[in-house]
């Protein structure tokens, strides 16, 4: 891996403004009914080279205007799912600003603002190779402004699984707690039969072709606000390439098999209604840890827990987890 780059570089993000490029970095929206960053907060985002030293990745940083304080060195590092970006975590701060000061959500290579074919990475474990870098230079970062740092992470659906993998390959890592929420483990839908012949023989000849996946949109969450807002939304999309698809796979199996090398402490949060992974290999793969980590269960919910109607039992336990990990 590259050496790890210890300055990041911080700048505002403009205005909302619907005539702009996609491609422009402006404040996230959040869906209709949701809170806004908190008034004192502010949206700032950083562009740096990914861990193949080439694709640019971008970040969004969720802060205070005045960022000082004891508490200023805690903050929460987001890996967003598939198909998503970071801008969708906007929300995040309006229910953890008393346990972190900050929120950073990275977008994927191939995601949100970040460049690569949407949609496609060489190997699925390059997720966890940029999410160790950004990791690490947030962690710098934080170190160099406030002479100390403490940081929890947050992975959901394919972030979750990123984060995983992530805390499987380095051992080191400077987190004080890791939550995944719905992480990927088996798909409760099947693909169909001409889409599986169709990314075997893609996996062999043009493995970086993206193709649409299953429309998911309406399974994310129960509110119909969540699921309008996640279809509209410009930086979303549906792609998946034979490359992604099939790394996917050898890496969840791998997550299993190696589930009690973790060392980090996990809460694993599992939506009972989940239509888009199955709830049981999440249970599955938790029962694989080594004791001491935590499990929450909410039966009634859709994938994304923190965007459902009764997401505050959600945020709750993630408030509790962070505040019995947070060292000072």
């Amino acid at each position: 891996m590259q050496e790890v780059i210890t300055s990041c570089s911080f700048a505002p993000v403009f205005p909302y403004d619907p005539k702009q490029s996609r491609k422009s970095p402006q404040m996230p929206v959040s869906p209709e009914g949701f809170p806004d960053l908190p008034a004192d907060w502010i949206n700032e985002f950083e562009v740096f080279k990914g861990s193949d030293n080439k694709t640019q990745l971008f970040g969004n940083l969720f802060r205070p205007k005045k960022w000082r304080g004891d508490q200023a060195h805690k903050a929460l590092v987001v890996l967003h799912g598939q198909g998503e970006h970071g801008g969708r975590y906007l929300h995040f701060p309006h229910y953890l600003k008393d346990q972190v000061s900050s929120v950073y959500a990275l977008d994927h290579r191939g995601h949100g603002h970040s460049q690569g074919r949407r949609g496609h990475v060489d190997h699925f474990d390059q997720y966890a190779e940029d999410a160790e870098l950004a990791i690490n230079r947030f962690y710098e970062y934080l170190l160099e402004r406030f002479g100390k740092a403490e940081i929890h992470l947050l992975g959901h659906s394919m972030g979750g699984q990123i984060a995983i993998r992530t805390m499987i390959k380095y051992a080191d890592l400077p987190i004080a707690s890791a939550t995944v929420s719905s992480p990927m483990f088996d798909l409760a839908f099947e693909v169909p039969k001409i889409k599986e012949i169709a990314g075997r023989i893609m996996n062999r000849i043009a493995p970086a072709v993206s193709l649409p996946g299953e429309p998911l949109a309406d399974l994310v969450s129960r509110d119909p606000r969540v699921c309008r807002h996640y279809r509209q939304d410009p930086l979303n999309h549906g792609f998946v390439s034979s490359a992604f698809y099939y790394s996917y796979l050898e890496c969840r199996d791998d997550s299993y098999h190696k589930a009690d090398t973790i060392h980090y402490p996990l809460m694993v949060q599992v939506a009972g209604e989940d239509k888009i992974i199955k709830p049981k290999s999440i249970e599955s793969f938790y029962d694989r840890l080594k004791p001491g980590n935590m499990l929450h269960k909410y039966n009634d919910m859709y994938h994304e827990i923190y965007n459902e109607p009764d997401r505050d039992k959600a945020f709750a336990h993630l408030q509790q987890w962070i505040s019995s990990h947070s060292k000072s």
